[in-house]
């Protein structure tokens, strides 16, 4: 399986950095991932009640924080006070929330793209021009960002804005399962659309690619689920213990 997926030229995308064995979204799960063969680091991001964008999955810090509540209900200092390392180990303890800034301040000395997850934007009005402001201040090159998102909206209104940076739209299994995305439709302001691996076959890559579109499946993490997608010709594997899949 290693030479296929050296071969293959597969991206290989680390979700929530590496997942698997470090806290999601969290400075230790990146830097190990950005230490690696990856190509690319994958995030999420959500906006503080004083208008910090910072690094976390859920909406809420319930699940991956030792506190509780809504990420829009606090203050990003005050979202400091919590550990989000500990509740996957006791090792892990004293891991803090980050923000998109210090992501990007960390990623500028790796080689590895960034692709970030716009989550729940109508939670947060204006996020999508207040990333891209940040992304510009950071003096972020265009061929270093993806950002995607399963709101189709969100990513139309980037396209409307020119920003030079890759966009995709998530494709979920809920929404997805009878039907085919409109792929004619997606390639009107997306570059890429990233589907959960379990709707990948044949037709579906066939008309992602006949209109342009690069499809990295979401979350792959069993070697024989990566090998069948490889075959079936992905452009990238977007997975919570990339190096593993070997």
């Amino acid at each position: 399986m290693h030479n296929y997926l050296e071969d293959s030229k597969v991206m290989l995308i680390a979700h929530r950095g590496f997942s698997t064995d470090f806290p999601e979204n969290t400075r230790a799960a990146f830097e190990t991932a950005l230490e690696s063969n990856v190509d690319m680091l994958e995030i999420d991001i959500h906006r503080t009640k004083d208008n910090y964008l910072v690094v976390i999955h859920d909406h809420t810090i319930n699940r991956t924080s030792n506190g509780k509540g809504k990420v829009k209900d606090y203050t990003f200092n005050s979202l400091m006070q919590f550990d989000y390392g500990v509740v996957k180990h006791i090792k892990f303890k004293g891991q803090h929330l980050m923000t998109l800034e210090q992501v990007l301040v960390l990623i500028k000395h790796y080689p590895q793209k960034l692709l970030i997850e716009i989550k729940q934007p109508h939670f947060y009005p204006g996020i999508e021009q207040q990333l891209i402001h940040i992304l510009e201040k950071h003096d972020i090159p265009d061929e270093k960002v993806l950002i995607q998102s399963f709101d189709q909206k969100c990513i139309r209104n980037l396209h409307k804005m020119k920003v030079g940076f890759k966009l995709g739209v998530l494709i979920s299994k809920k929404k997805y399962w009878y039907r085919m995305p409109n792929f004619d439709k997606i390639a009107i302001y997306a570059d890429y659309v990233n589907p959960h691996y379990s709707l990948v076959n044949h037709k579906f890559i066939t008309a992602a690619h006949s209109f342009d579109l690069s499809v990295m499946p979401y979350t792959v993490n069993e070697p024989n689920v990566a090998k069948k997608l490889i075959m079936l010709g992905v452009d990238g594997l977007i997975s919570d213990n990339p190096t593993k899949l070997t």
